[in-house]
């Protein structure tokens, strides 16, 4: 039996996803939803959450990849170009293990007042993950956890570590690292519920096993139909299948 929590990414990002993510909220779907706080659609979003019963859902969504940042010196580093974030700078691999003093005090700076602006809005899930799964690069997560004790956050998303099979051994071990490193701040503040995080078609892959996971969708809308973006399937008949009916449980 798969004990499975359902998170819907980029909750704020458009009116689109917000009017996605509204509806599967409505239609029991999903379980919570992770917010992105420097987006366009924030201010919408928040007010969807408290009109329609799912305020106590809302995590929230680290964003270094799009959009304008909250702070200022972010927008001098190579996360941005012209002000904006540019989603370039952990497509080179050396920076995804080794940034510069002057970078890692600008993204600090960010993560805090995008963790900040989330808590100041009044929510209390106190949960976070990131856009494009930054949060578990090596040389960003000891800042991620230091923001997230500093302000109070109860839990933070794992690495994708689902199916095994389909990662390779050094990634494997990259992941355990991290993960075990993400579980123990977890366990000591207090939240233990889940040991592995996959997308949609991972968590196809594993149906046959007994785990705690989370399993994250990107709704939208498409031809007026609720879809994920990367699995085309309407969210409702994904759901509904007869194997995942049988293997779903929600906390």
């Amino acid at each position: 039996m798969i004990y499975l929590t359902i998170n819907a990414d980029d909750f704020g990002s458009s009116h689109l996803i917000n009017t996605a993510i509204d509806t599967c909220f409505r239609n029991d779907w999903i379980d919570r939803t992770t917010i992105m706080v420097n987006m366009p659609g924030f201010d919408e979003a928040v007010a969807l959450a408290k009109t329609n019963g799912y305020f106590e859902k809302v995590g929230c969504h680290i964003n270094l990849i799009e959009g304008v940042p909250l702070t200022e010196k972010i927008k001098g580093t190579i996360f941005c170009t012209n002000g904006m974030f540019n989603g370039k700078a952990l497509r080179v691999f050396k920076n995804r293990f080794f940034l510069s003093r002057n970078v890692k005090n600008a993204l600090h700076e960010e993560i805090e007042a995008q963790i900040e602006k989330y808590l100041s809005s009044g929510f209390s899930l106190k949960h976070i993950d990131s856009h494009e799964h930054t949060h578990t690069n090596w040389s960003i997560l000891p800042i991620v956890l230091k923001c997230a004790k500093k302000n109070g956050i109860n839990s933070i998303r794992l690495s994708r570590d689902i199916p095994k099979q389909e990662i390779s051994l050094l990634y494997r071990i990259y992941k355990h690292i991290i993960n075990r490193l993400i579980m123990s701040y977890n366990k000591k503040h207090g939240f233990v519920r889940n040991t592995h995080f996959g997308s949609q078609d991972d968590v196809t892959k594993i149906l046959d096993k007994s785990c705690r996971c989370e399993m994250m969708v990107h709704p939208t809308i498409n031809n007026g139909k609720v879809v994920d973006a990367f699995n085309q399937e309407t969210v409702e008949q994904w759901l509904n299948s007869n194997q995942l009916e049988i293997c779903r449980k929600r906390d």
